[in-house]
């Protein structure tokens, strides 16, 4: 059998052919189909169809004669039960030989007056379906092939009379299909007769008076019995004859009578029973003695089980029992073969029995002083979870040998009280502690406890940071001082000064979140180490971890500069140059060794022995600067050999930067990382040396769309504290001037800083300030063809804003752009507006203005203070009347509004497009406007 699935994404392909070998069909469409015989021809051997979502056919959500005449073949019929996908089914006028073959109906809505001729089917073995009128009648013969039947009741039904005695049912669904379901009023049952054949049976639904007594006639042995009544009385005898059912569960709402002490008189075994209540009273004799259950669970949120001390349940494996007082455990003593407990106490509880079997327990409410002595002594017990226990200490807990697994949870009040965590010391396997708590302090025990030990509290950072510490050489009491700070620390920024040892181990550990602290910490040690003990002929270095050169490059300076290397840290050695990742810090002695960084070794070398391009040959400079600017990275490579004979100079490091931030050339990257290390502040080398590339920013998206530049922008923003505005600021602009794009980082700022001027001031050719070519969004327009521009003018920022990446993506016109230049023409066409930038009030004596290609709607009243304006090109907008302040401004000589309205996607953009009309006492008020119009 061949199978296929149909969406909205293949369907027009599916049925432009023909399958004959499919059999087995999944619909999932939204898209409205065109008729069922379209389906049919594509599908003409169909034998199983499911409808997961089902548009509209003809007009409608349903299967009708029209669809069973098409698929004559079907054996097997499903259909989505979720509410929102409800797909009818009516059953009128179709031959009953087109539903012969069938054996399986699922149907999620069906008309009431097809029940009987769904019953009569001589092959249907299996229905599920939901009808919903104020009367439901399903009757069954003994010549129904029906064994399994799930109906669904809707929110109108009101009365239901089921006679199902003569059937040979084996399962059996009455109510809700769907957790989704809602059923609405009470149903009252005249007739419910079910067969002795009945296997399983669920009861799902609002009832009114009292269900039938009894419920199960001569059903003896069954695997399943679910009744969720509501709010009804209980007959003594609803269960019947029954005596043993694998799963058992009784859900009651609300304040209900008292539960009958006869109800389970006559269960012998119930290997797993739910008893679900809010509000019931419960008999003394609520379980028989010596009933077979393996796993109980019993929830009464109002009505305590006030004889719990009576039950007698030996055969006990599991119990979960919420609405018990502290002095309700006794009868537990009688369950020897319980391995799991899961109880809600109230009050105190200062005894509990010896389990010798408990494995598991979980505690959820009560008063202890300490553990009881039953648990203490639990030596088979091996996870403990104590949820909102008021419990000041644990006590002696050396006799629980296999406890491996703690959870404490305190009450929300008292975040800050938990039970003596020194106590936890006494246990001798374990090995995972959780706290669910708001950490403010790092308790002393915890330094104590096994190193293998998993922590799991709230701040995942911190237990991280302790995992760290407890594998290193530190001492208990570092440890201890070093995550008592850390316990305030939220961001890295407010990490206090720390002593090297936490630095060296961090780094050791590749921990990154105080990357840019172990930074500072070892640039600041570096640069006085090297003020102190300087570095040069005569010294001895070891290299500590992963430096910025490459090794070739430091032997061979060696050889030039006259200092040594050393593969051991021996005493021979004078200075450590420390790296990313060292390995056995604990060997580094700060007091011995002068411990110095890439930006020292750099400057040494670049003292010492200056390449010939760091010797001021400008013209050789100038030379490389111009390959490192060109767009092909053939020249890149070029550039970057000689610079590996003659040096970095400053002008340099940001083209270069840029290319390693921009190449895909992994081995090409690492060469520029061995030219740049030392370079610079701390920030660029951070910048250097992290993981953050844009490369993969530009081209096309999954469904062949330009990404345009907001994941470029969107990672440079996140990038801003770690690398530093200015850093950012001069990415973006390489970014730019290489690939046109990525400025709307600089444009979106509001600070007006020099270096932000300087970037903008490259927007000003002659008189005209184009913010348009700053924005960079003309490659996406480009790129669409003219049959789509209808898109772009619709929607510019679902083509432009890609994902929403750039925010609000609002600019502002800096007032010193119109201070520090001559201008008479402002563009900001294309720039993705809704409303006017900011700082437009300080280019009022401008005389030509473009918004064409935005998304503006309005235009404000102070536009009229424009005075010297002679040209406004407001095509490609969303206006949706003609802007009332153009009717003031009567010296325009030039008015553009060719498109100037929002198109309607669902109207033709040619003749039926709605142009934006100019009134006549416009014209009238200005006569010498060129007006352009549509």
């Amino acid at each position: 059998m061949h199978a296929m699935e149909l969406d909205d994404f293949n369907i027009q392909g599916a049925l432009a052919g023909i399958h004959a070998d499919i059999e087995s069909l999944t619909f999932d469409c939204e898209e409205p189909l065109g008729s069922w015989a379209e389906l049919a021809r594509a599908f003409p051997n169909l034998r199983r169809i499911h409808f997961q979502d089902l548009g509209n056919v003809n007009g409608r959500r349903l299967l009708d004669a029209d669809f069973f005449q098409h698929f004559p073949n079907l054996v097997e019929l499903t259909t989505s039960l979720r509410p929102r996908r409800y797909i009818t089914a009516d059953l009128t006028g179709v031959i009953e030989d087109q539903l012969a073959q069938m054996t399986t109906l699922s149907l999620a809505r069906c008309r009431p007056d097809n029940l009987q001729v769904l019953c009569a089917l001589p092959k249907l073995t299996k229905l599920t379906l939901r009808v919903d009128a104020t009367k439901v009648n399903f009757h069954l013969s003994a010549d129904s092939a029906l064994t399994n039947l799930a109906l669904g009741l809707g929110s109108r039904v009101r009365q239901l009379d089921c006679a199902l005695s003569d059937s040979r049912l084996t399962s059996l669904t009455l109510g809700k299909l769907d957790y989704y379901d809602d059923q609405g009023e009470p149903v009252a049952i005249g007739t419910l007769s079910l067969p002795d054949t009945l296997d399983s049976l669920t009861l799902d639904m609002l009832c009114q008076g009292s269900l039938p007594s009894p419920l199960l006639v001569g059903n003896r042995s069954m695997a399943s019995v679910t009744i969720k009544p509501g709010k009804v009385d209980l007959p003594p005898q609803l269960l019947g004859a029954l005596t043993e059912v694998d799963q058992f569960s009784l859900t009651l709402n609300e304040e209900t009578a008292p539960l009958p002490s006869s109800l389970f008189a006559g269960l012998k075994r119930a290997d797993k029973m739910e008893l679900r209540f809010e509000n019931t009273p419960i008999p003394e004799a609520l379980l028989p003695d010596g009933l077979e259950i393996n796993d109980l669970f019993y929830s009464n949120a109002n009505g305590a089980l006030a004889q719990a001390n009576c039950l007698r349940l030996p055969k006990l494996k599991q119990a979960w029992m919420f609405g018990l007082d502290g002095d309700q455990l006794e009868w537990l003593a009688h369950s020897p073969s319980l391995q799991e407990l899961n109880v809600q106490l109230s009050g105190e509880l200062s005894h509990f029995p010896r389990l010798p079997a408990l494995t598991r327990l979980t505690l959820r409410g009560g008063e202890m002083a300490e553990l009881p002595e039953g648990i203490r002594h639990c030596a088979s017990l091996e996870t403990l979870n104590l949820l909102s226990v008021s419990l000041p200490r644990f006590g002696d807990m050396a006799a629980m040998t296999k406890l491996s697994k703690v959870w404490i949870q305190p009450w929300r009040h008292e975040q800050d009280k938990l039970p003596l965590q020194s106590d936890l010391l006494s246990v001798p396997s374990l090995s995972g502690l959780r706290l669910d708590i708001e950490l403010t302090r790092f308790d002393p025990a915890w330094v104590g406890l096994p190193k293998d030990l998993e922590l799991d509290i709230s701040d995942d950072k911190l237990a991280m940071a302790w995992e760290i510490f407890k594998q290193s050489h530190l001492s208990d009491a570092e440890t201890l001082d070093y995550l008592t700070t850390l316990a305030s620390v939220r961001k890295p920024a407010q990490l206090p000064t720390m002593p090297a040892n936490f630095h060296l181990v961090m780094m050791a550990a590749k921990h990154n979140r105080f990357k840019a602290q172990h930074k500072a910490w070892l640039a600041e040690l570096a640069q006085s180490n090297h003020q102190q003990r300087p570095f040069g002929p005569g010294a001895t270095l070891f290299v500590a971890g992963r430096s910025g050169f490459k090794a070739s490059e430091i032997r061979a300076k060696a050889e030039e500069l006259g200092f040594s290397l050393s593969k051991k840290l021996d005493d021979s050695v004078t200075h450590v140059l420390l790296g990313s990742a060292p390995k056995e810090v604990h060997r580094i002695d700060l007091q011995r060794f002068a411990v110095i960084d890439d930006s020292v070794l750099q400057q040494c070398f670049e003292a010492r022995a200056p390449k010939f391009l760091q010797q001021g040959d400008q013209a050789m400079e100038g030379s490389v600067l111009e390959m490192l600017r060109s767009p092909e990275e053939a020249s890149h490579q070029v550039a970057v050999q000689m610079l590996e004979q003659g040096g970095v100079t400053e002008a340099m490091r940001l083209p270069l930067f840029f290319i390693l931030k921009t190449t895909t050339d992994n081995g090409f990257r690492k060469q520029i990382k061995h030219l740049l290390a030392g370079m610079g502040d701390e920030a660029f080398q951070l910048a250097v040396n992290d993981r953050i590339l844009f490369h993969n920013c530009r081209g096309r998206d999954e469904y062949g769309n330009l990404k345009g530049q907001g994941v470029m922008v969107d990672k440079l923003k996140r990038q801003r504290k770690k690398w530093g505005q200015r850093l950012c600021n001069e990415f973006a602009k390489l970014y730019f001037d290489r690939f046109g794009e990525g400025l709307m980082f600089v444009l979106m700022q509001k600070e007006a800083s020099e270096q932000r001027l300087a970037i903008l001031d490259s927007l000003v050719e002659g008189e005209c300030l184009n913010w348009r070519r700053g924005a960079g969004f003309d490659q996406i327009l480009e790129f669409w063809d003219n049959d789509s521009q209808i898109n772009l003018h619709w929607h510019p920022g679902f083509y432009l804003n890609d994902s929403g990446l750039l925010g609000a993506a609002k600019t502002e016109l800096p007032a010193e752009l119109a201070q520090r230049h001559t201008l008479s023409e402002l563009n900001l066409g294309n720039c993705l507006l809704s409303a006017l930038p900011k700082g437009m009030e300080h280019f009022r004596h401008i005389r030509r203005l473009s918004l064409t290609k935005n998304c503006l709607e309005t235009l404000p009243a102070s536009l009229v203070l424009f005075t010297e304006l002679e040209s406004l090109d407001l095509s490609y907008n969303h206006f949706r009347e003609f802007p009332k302040v153009l009717m003031k401004m009567t010296w325009l000589k030039a008015l553009d509004i060719r498109r100037a309205s929002r198109p309607d996607l669902d109207g033709d953009y040619g003749a039926g497009y709605r142009s934006l009309s100019v009134p006549q006492a416009f014209i009238d008020a200005c006569p010498n406007c060129d007006i352009l119009q549509d």
